[in-house]
């Protein structure tokens, strides 16, 4: 879906497809560069990260598996309580493999760091991040690999898979929903 089907519901696009998919050709190739010779294990976040994922995968230049991990992280309005529950674990071992864990935005950096927890756990032989987006505040993680498309400003943002209440998860673009529709 094109933006100016939801202009109203829109305070402003962020990024264009353009700008979108230019980035992530980028980052398969950053990623390629770090792991020429093996298939890495691609962690997607859904929902937020599966249009991300998928393109990423497309567009990164030899094998990769794919793998899904879904998570709920508890908030009110809009800050995160310091809570993750695990919606849907990994059907493939990742014991001795190179992980990457896919996000489409990392906002607190909560949900990111019980991931990196959990799936430490289970000795991979090395982990890193991708992700799309990052917000301003979000934690950083020191001893991590992290690879971030944009970084961008505060405000919810929808698109190329993100959503608000199950919507604008198709628009080809990312970005800020009208604040107005969020009260």
């Amino acid at each position: 879906m094109d933006a100016d089907h939801v202009t109203g519901d829109l305070e402003t696009v962020l990024l264009t497809e353009e700008q979108i998919l230019a980035r992530v050709d980028a980052l398969a190739a950053e990623l390629h560069e770090r792991y020429a010779g093996t298939v890495p294990v691609m962690i997607g976040v859904l929902g937020g990260a599966a249009t991300f994922t998928v393109d990423l995968a497309r567009a990164y230049p030899a094998p990769v598996e794919i793998a899904w991990m879904a998570l709920k992280s508890y908030s009110t309005r809009n800050r995160a309580s310091g809570s993750v529950r695990l919606l849907k674990d990994l059907e493939v071992d990742i014991t001795g493999r190179d992980v990457i864990i896919v996000d489409g935005v990392i906002d607190t950096g909560l949900t990111m760091a019980w991931m990196l927890s959990n799936l430490a756990q289970r000795s991979p032989r090395s982990i890193a991040v991708c992700a799309l987006l990052r917000k301003p505040d979000t934690a950083r993680f020191a001893d991590t690999p992290t690879h971030v498309g944009f970084d961008v400003g505060p405000g919810l943002i929808v698109g190329y898979g993100l959503d608000y209440q199950g919507k604008y998860r198709n628009l080809r673009c990312a970005a800020i929903l009208a604040p107005q529709l969020t009260l």
